[in-house]
C-alpha cells in the first residue's frame, strides 16, 4: 500500500490535518487510527473551551483563526462542531492584571471582541461570584465551548467525501526508515509506504518516536474532568478558566457543570494510566470551583472522565518537519489542542501540498528545546498558571 501522505491519529489533531490535506486534489491522504476515531487519547476527554486569550502572539493567532474556521464551515458548509458561543472569561488575581491588558492588547488588534472588568462591574452581571482576590476579568463572547469528539467525527467524514482514505483499528507500531527517510509505518495489518509521515497521535506519539536518535521531550500527563449537579440552575452563564485557582470549568447543556481536574505527571506504566477517577480527586476539584461559587460547595457529584495527555516542557506544541526526511511531528499538545485544531490542520496542510509555511507555525518547532531557558512562549505575560 502506497500512499503521498500518512496521517497518524484520529483525535481532533489528526483529523483536521486529514480534512484539510483531502481539499487539495490529487494527494493520496491515509489517515491509520489505533482504535475507532476519535480514539482515546486527549480528545474523547476534553472540557472544549473555546477562547483566543493566551499569553503570547502566535497561540492567540492560532486560536483566533481556528475560531473563525469553526464559525465559517459552521455556516457556510453545515458542519457541527457543538460549538456555543456563551462567552469565556479569564479570571487573573490583582498581581497579573497587567499581563492581562498587554494580552488583550493584541487580541484587540486581531478584532476580537473583548471586555476587560474589574471585580465590581464583573459581579453586577454574575449574581452568584465571589471576588475574592480578583484583579480583573476578560470576557470574549465569542468563546465558549465545542465538542472535541464531534469535531473530530465531522472533519473526518468531510474528509472521506474528499477521498480521505481511513483505517480504523491499524496501529502504527514503527516508522520505516531507508537511507535516513521516514518512507512510511508498519503497522498491525501491514506496512504502510508514503512520501510523508505525519505523527498526529500525541499520547502515543512517544511510542513512536522513541526509535529516533534525536531527543523528543515529550512527558505524560494525567488530566480529566468532572460533573457536578446544583439546584440553582444558570450558576455558570459561559465558560471560566480561574488562574488564581488553577481551575476551569463550564455548564453542559442538560444542566450539570463540568469541571477540571488538577493535571499531574504519571510514568507510562499500567497502574499509572489507569482511567478510573478517584473520589478525593473529584471533591478536590470541586471545592477549588466552589471557592469562586460557593453555591458550588453544595452540588453533587455525579463521576468523571480520566484521559492522558503529551505535554513538552514549555506546554506548547511541537509542529513542523523533524530532523529525519520524511517526517512531520504534531504533537505535544499539552492539553490545548482542540481550540486550535482547525489552524493547525489548515497551516499543515498548505506547508505540505503548496510549500507555504504560516510565519506563526516558526515558533513551534522541535529546536526550539534547544535552548529551553529562551523559547518564545516564555513571556513576560504569563499568568500563575497560563
Amino acid at each position: 500500500m502506497n500512499y503521498d501522505v500518512i496521517v497518524v491519529g484520529g483525535g481532533i489533531v489528526g483529523a483536521s490535518i486529514a480534512f484539510y490535506l483531502t481539499k487539495t486534489k490529487g494527494i493520496n491522504v491515509l489517515l491509520c487510527e489505533k482504535g475507532k476515531p476519535p480514539g482515546d487519547g486527549a480528545t474523547s476527554i476534553s472540557g472544549g473551551l473555546i477562547r483566543v486569550h493566551h499569553t503570547n502572539k502566535a497561540n492567540q493567532y492560532l486560536s483566533f483563526r481556528s475560531l473563525q474556521i469553526y464559525r465559517e464551515l459552521m455556516k457556510n458548509r453545515k458542519m457541527d462542531f457543538g460549538y456555543n458561543p456563551i462567552g469565556f472569561s479569564l479570571i487573573v488575581s490583582p498581581e497579573y492584571v497587567k499581563n492581562l491588558n498587554n494580552n488583550v492588547q493584541y487580541m484587540n488588534k486581531l478584532k476580537l471582541p473583548t471586555i476587560i472588568y474589574s471585580p465590581q462591574d464583573y459581579s453586577l452581571r454574575e449574581k452568584f461570584i465571589n471576588v475574592e482576590n480578583i484583579g480583573a476579568i476578560s470576557y470574549e463572547p465569542l468563546g465558549g465551548y465545542g465538542d472535541p469528539a464531534k469535531s473530530s467525527i465531522t472533519f473526518l467524514n468531510e474528509a472521506l467525501k474528499q477521498g480521505l482514505n481511513l483505517m480504523e483499528g491499524t496501529e502504527a507500531e514503527k516508522l520505516l526508515i531507508k537511507k535516513d527517510k521516514v518512507v512510511g509505518v508498519k503497522t498491525n495489518f501491514a506496512n504502510i509506504y508514503s512520501k510523508q509521515v505525519i505523527i498526529a497521535s500525541n499520547f502515543w506519539s512517544k511510542k513512536l518516536t522513541k526509535q529516533l536518535e534525536f531527543n523528543i521531550p515529550l512527558y505524560t500527563k494525567r488530566l480529566g474532568v468532572v460533573f457536578a449537579h446544583t439546584h440553582n440552575y444558570n450558576v455558570l452563564s459561559h465558560s471560566y478558566i480561574d488562574d488564581t485557582s488553577d481551575t476551569y470549568m463550564r455548564p453542559l447543556p442538560d444542566g450539570r457543570i463540568l469541571i477540571g481536574i488538577k493535571s499531574s505527571d504519571c510514568n507510562t506504566n499500567i497502574d499509572h494510566l489507569s482511567k478510573k477517577i478517584h473520589y478525593n480527586e473529584a471533591e478536590e476539584a470541586l471545592f477549588r470551583a466552589s471557592k469562586r461559587f460557593p453555591v458550588l460547595s453544595k452540588a453533587k457529584l455525579l463521576g468523571g472522565r480520566i484521559g492522558f495527555d503529551s505535554y513538552t516542557p514549555d506546554q506548547y506544541p511541537i509542529i513542523g518537519q523533524s530532523e529525519i526526511e520524511g517526517l512531520y511531528l504534531s504533537i505535544g499538545f499539552s492539553g490545548g489542542g482542540y481550540k486550535i485544531a482547525p489552524a493547525v490542520g489548515e497551516f499543515i496542510a498548505e506547508e505540505i501540498t503548496g510549500n507555504k509555511k504560516t510565519n506563526e507555525l516558526k515558533y513551534y518547532g522541535l529546536e526550539r528545546f534547544k535552548d529551553y531557558n529562551n523559547t518564545y512562549f516564555q513571556t513576560s505575560n504569563m499568568y500563575k498558571y497560563m
